[in-house]
């Protein structure tokens, strides 16, 4: 199967100039077949791709030999997946990319073109580029590179490769596992994971630096400094949310052989809670994340990871009696008729349990 490895780069000036290059011809290339695609109707791959070389081989814009060929490629095809999404009504119609949103490009593995070094990478057009990463897969076959300029100022590649099937050891255990707002990850042997008090310990720091930004004369020298400040410490959020999933999903994918999960509609979740707008983005992914990293570690590690019914009122059912009783904000199920006290989101994990092995 294939797995993804994320290394800090540190590129020089001279690598920087042609990162910049490659990020402009590609937007370039994106734009200009969106504009070619409107004005012509005209969204096939196959004649953009020809189109493409009779641009490269124009003295108008032969300039495009200057960036990766597959880099080139890669935007037209990511410009084919935008409208097919678009048809297929699983997103919104593509639109002109701009400078200065997050600048990226993806090239393509082969006749060693990309290569990891101890310190160092080997990137096409830029050769070896000073590195950071902590794994080892010099035996593993790449496949592909993405290299992105984030907001932060900070160079970043996403290597994707190809690497063997783990199994981990078979535990003979089952867990049911109920995912919520507050406590993202919460199990039936009482365990949580990501409380919602990490979260806001994080968005106090960036109000902090939100604050500093208002203050300072727009598009001056210390805006600038402090806008960068305050990307920094949203990436330090993200990353932080990120390696806890990859903590909790590696913890369960390790203790438990068969994983029970409701299908989550996550939009209708998210829409039932009162939350400010830049904590929901930040849950509506984590949520996605941990439901998507479950299922690819699941697979990875030989274990199963089995849906129940999103429909099932695992939280208004009492674990106890099986009576469903309806519970409203409160973070405490009282059965009414058998009196128990407990956790809401412990008593819907053991129920999603208890659901799940009794109907697979």
């Amino acid at each position: 199967m294939q797995k993804g490895l994320k290394i800090r780069l540190y590129p020089d000036n001279k690598q920087i100039n042609i990162l910049n290059i490659i990020f402009g011809h590609t937007r370039f290339v994106y734009n200009y077949f969106l504009n070619y695609s409107k004005e012509n109707k005209d969204y096939k791959y196959t004649n953009w791709s020809r189109l493409l070389t009779e641009l490269k081989n124009s003295e108008e814009t032969n300039f495009l030999k200057e960036a990766d060929k597959f880099a080139l490629q890669n935007s037209l095809k990511n410009l084919s997946i935008a409208y097919s999404n678009f048809f297929s009504k699983r997103a919104k119609e593509p639109v002109f990319k701009k400078k200065h949103n997050l600048q990226s490009y993806r090239t393509n593995y082969t006749n060693k073109n990309i290569e990891l070094y101890d310190k160092g990478i080997k990137l096409p057009k830029l050769g070896i580029v000073k590195c950071k990463y902590n794994k080892n897969i010099k035996n593993n076959k790449i496949v592909n590179a993405t290299v992105k300029l984030l907001k932060s100022g900070i160079y970043e590649a996403s290597i994707i490769y190809e690497a063997e099937t783990e199994m981990l050891l078979k535990t003979g255990n089952s867990v049911g596992i109920d995912l919520r707002v507050k406590k993202l990850i919460k199990t039936n042997d009482n365990n949580k994971y990501i409380s919602e008090l990490d979260i806001d310990r994080i968005n106090n720091k960036i109000k902090k630096e939100q604050k500093k930004l208002s203050r300072c004369k727009l598009h001056s020298s210390n805006w600038n400094k402090q806008r960068k400040k305050l990307a920094k410490t949203y990436q330090y959020k993200e990353n932080y949310m990120l390696d806890n999933i990859h903590k909790a999903t590696k913890a369960i994918v390790t203790k438990y052989d068969i994983i029970y999960m409701e299908d989550l509609d996550i939009k209708d979740l998210l829409s039932k809670q009162k939350l400010k707008k830049h904590k929901k983005k930040m849950l509506t992914s984590s949520l996605g994340k941990i439901t998507t990293i479950l299922e690819y570690k699941c697979k990875h590690y030989g274990k199963e990871l089995k849906k129940i019914d999103r429909y099932y009122a695992s939280s208004q059912t009492c674990s106890v009696c099986g009576k469903t009783y309806k519970v409203l904000a409160s973070e405490i199920y009282k059965c009414p008729h058998c009196k128990l006290i407990i956790d809401r989101d412990y008593n819907a994990a053991i129920n999603i349990l208890n659901y799940g092995i009794a109907h697979n």
